[in-house]
Formats: structure tokens, C-alpha cells, sequence
């Protein structure tokens, strides 16, 4: 077993499972949070057009931001995966990729 050691490589594996699961469970519990937010944040209406919670704009402002914040996370990761590409055929190279 202990030739297996030398070719793969347990510390990193483990690092890509403990990110893949904190993304993959991460991104959308806050996108349920945005929307669990919002939802407060709109109030609630009677079925006669009375108000019975109003509208909190704090709630909404602050749900945008939650959405936001998601958004740019899948915008970055994105990004990364394609550093290489957009790097080759742009020329910039960003989020540590390098030139060939």
C-alpha cells in the first residue's frame, strides 16, 4: 500500500473534496437564504389587498446583495476554470495563469 502513496496525492484530494463541498452545498444554501430574505423582506398581502406585513427594504437591499455575492462567486469560478483558455487567446492572463 505504501507505493500508492507515491502517485496519489491524499492532502490534495482532500482539499479538493472539503472545496468542492463547501461551493457545492455553500453557493446554493446562500442562494436559498437570498431568496428566504427577499421573501421577508416583500411583506405579506391579505386576499382583500390589505397589508399584514410591509414591505422591509433593508431585507430586499440586503437579499440583492446575498444574490450578488453569488453571482460574482460563479462569475470568479468561471473564470478560473478558463483562466488558461482566455488567457492563450487574449493575452491577459489573470487568476494565476501563466504564459505558455
Amino acid at each position: 500500500m505504501s507505493h500508492l502513496n507515491h502517485w496519489f496525492n491524499y492532502q490534495a484530494s482532500l482539499k479538493i473534496l472539503m472545496f468542492g463541498l463547501i461551493l457545492g452545498s455553500g453557493l446554493p444554501a446562500l442562494f436559498a437564504i437570498a431568496v428566504r430574505v427577499g421573501a421577508a423582506g416583500d411583506g405579506v398581502m391579505s386576499s382583500d389587498g390589505a397589508a399584514v406585513q410591509h414591505k422591509n427594504p433593508a431585507l430586499t437591499a440586503i437579499s440583492y446583495a446575498i444574490y450578488a455575492l453569488a453571482l460574482v462567486a460563479v462569475i470568479i469560478g468561471v473564470l478560473y476554470v478558463a483562466r488558461e483558455f482566455i488567457g492563450a487567446h487574449t493575452g491577459m492572463y489573470m487568476l494565476g495563469a501563466k504564459p505558455a
